[in-house]
């Protein structure tokens, strides 16, 4: 291995260094507007927050499905569809959905 000595790369490396480690260094700050973001609508967004979900069966052989609690929420959400007919029923309007956004 070489070490790194204070060449043109090694110079230049120090300076972006020190723009990312001394503020004054990086120039003017941008405008508070500049740094604003709409984060329902902004069009540079490209994926919302999504809560991890889990599905499984539970001992009484219902379907359970399961979404992680959020920072405020005590505990994870559950619905429990006891039914073959309400699993169904929640398939065939996922598939509702999804062909109409496709």
């Amino acid at each position: 291995m070489s070490k790194v000595t204070d060449t043109a790369i090694g110079r230049e490396a120090q300076q972006d260094m020190l723009q990312v480690i001394d503020p004054a260094r990086r120039g003017p700050v941008p405008d508070d507007d500049a740094w604003k973001m709409d984060w329902m609508n902004g069009e540079e967004i490209i994926v919302q927050e999504q809560r991890a979900i889990a599905v499984y069966r539970n001992r009484a052989n219902g379907v359970v499905i399961r979404a992680e609690r959020t920072w405020d929420e005590e505990e994870d959400v559950f619905v429990v569809l006891s039914s073959e007919t309400a699993v169904r029923a929640v398939i065939a309007q996922l598939q509702r959905e999804l062909e109409q956004v496709g």
